[in-house]
């Protein structure tokens, strides 16, 4: 087990926007507004940490509302 990370454990700004299916100036937008995941900025490279992608997307899971009369 390493108790380091290293950059090949990292995922790209622009791996991370084709992954989305959206553009690199869209994740760039969300970063700006503080929307989007933690990030990792090394110069003026940015990186992301697959763990964090996933918590943030657990993060923005949302519960369906059952609908007013439906029954089980």
């Amino acid at each position: 087990m390493r108790l380091f990370m290293t950059f090949r454990d990292l995922i790209s700004e622009t791996d991370y926007a084709e992954q989305r299916g959206v553009s690199v100036r869209s994740v760039q937008r969300e970063r700006a507004q503080r929307i989007g995941p933690p990030f990792i900025k090394v110069g003026r490279k940015v990186y992301y940490r697959p763990a964090a992608i996933e918590a943030w997307l657990l993060a923005k899971e949302q519960i369906q509302p059952r609908a007013k009369g439906a029954r089980s």
